[in-house]
């Protein structure tokens, strides 16, 4: 998850009820920013997105970017 996809689908943030506090190492550098952001509420309390709704188009494209 990238910090561009999350604030784009604000709409499908929820709460998380048992949030993950333990450390991530193999996140890269922005991976890990957004995660240290999410782990100490910075941008909402437990905020917690449901990733299986965000549009397949929007997945595809993210894809093609990588190629």
């Amino acid at each position: 998850m990238d910090r561009a996809t999350l604030l784009t689908f604000e709409t499908q943030w929820g709460e998380e009820g048992r949030q993950t506090l333990r450390e991530l190492p193999r996140l890269n550098a922005e991976e890990g920013a957004l995660y240290d952001d999410l782990r100490d509420n910075r941008l909402r309390r437990n905020l917690r997105i449901e990733q299986e709704r965000i549009g397949f188009g929007w997945v595809e494209a993210a894809l093609a970017a990588l190629a």
